[in-house]
């Protein structure tokens, strides 16, 4: 008898420890708010884009005008800092042309003044005009710097205005919260009048793709299966049928302890009073089934096949 439950051990495989899953979507809203809207049902079918849930619009519409008055302030000083710069550009350009005339006069005096035909007040004066000039050249020059570092500030200003701006804009656009994926609404509990938190999920969508079975096999059975193998089922949801599917993926780690959060999958080792061998998941595509029938997630499943 015990050589007899080897052998099958051995060649087949059987569990009844397996289930329905496909991938669910956890819908968070990413601004905080009062819930003026859910016209959705619950169960009820959705595109991609479908409005599930809107968040009162008026507080950060609001928001978007103030930030877009801010904006517009500050292109405001940007563009008068630029005037800014170009009148300092003018008194450079000024200032460096008094500088070149006077230096011209200046040595034109020097000549006249050694053949005698100008005095040396003369010449003094137009020397000490010279070093006035310099000074102003340098001045405005200072001026024109600090202008230009103006802009500078001013173009950082207008630049964060923008960036604020847009934030706004994104917020009032996410007051309306949509379906990212084609899906099934599970229940929910939000209500119009609620406030919701920001990354706080409400909702739940199940995808209508990537349906498949996860089965937990005993480590001897999974150590030999391949991918691509192939195995049947059954599903609680057509319970008097058995389906042909395909190993997808199968687990190659699961965690010993119930962790939070977890990265590998946690399987309990006991049922009741009986302890049960380790397990690690098995992916089954599903095949054919799903293109006349509509799963369950969550279901339950059982899965053999031979070796």
């Amino acid at each position: 008898m015990i050589s007899a439950y080897i052998i099958w051990d051995y060649f087949f495989t059987y569990t009844a420890d397996a289930y329905v899953s496909a991938d669910v979507v956890l819908v968070a809203p990413e601004i905080s708010g009062f819930v003026t809207e859910v016209p959705v049902d619950r169960n009820r079918q959705v595109k991609a884009g479908e409005l599930l849930m809107q968040i009162d619009p008026e507080p950060f519409a609001l928001a978007v005008q103030q930030t877009r008055a801010e904006e517009a302030r500050a292109l405001a000083n940007l563009r008068r800092s630029e005037a800014e710069v170009q009148v300092a550009e003018a008194a450079v350009t000024a200032a460096v042309a008094k500088v070149a005339n006077l230096a011209a006069q200046q040595q034109r005096f020097e000549e006249l003044t050694n053949s005698g035909f100008v005095t040396q007040q003369r010449l003094d004066n137009i020397s000490l005009s010279l070093e006035e000039a310099n000074a102003e050249t340098d001045s405005a020059r200072d001026m024109l710097r600090a202008a230009a570092h103006q802009v500078e500030v001013m173009r950082a200003t207008y630049e964060a205005a923008q960036a604020a701006t847009a934030l706004a804009q994104y917020n009032l656009r996410k007051s309306s919260l949509t379906s990212p994926v084609d899906g099934i609404v599970s229940e929910y509990s939000v209500n119009p009048g609620n406030y919701v938190l920001e990354g706080v999920p409400q909702l739940a969508l199940i995808t209508n793709t990537d349906w498949r079975i996860i089965a937990n096999l005993v480590e001897r059975h999974a150590a030999r299966l391949k991918p691509g193998q192939t195995v049947y089922f059954q599903v609680s949801s057509d319970p008097y049928r058995i389906h042909k599917g395909t190993v997808r993926s199968i687990g190659r780690g699961v965690s010993r302890m119930d962790e939070n959060p977890r990265v590998l999958p946690f399987i309990p080792l006991t049922t009741a009073w009986v302890r049960l061998s380790q397990r690690f998941p098995v992916e089954i595509d599903m095949g054919e089934f799903l293109l006349n029938h509509k799963p369950m997630h969550g279901g339950d499943a059982r899965i053999f096949l031979f070796h």
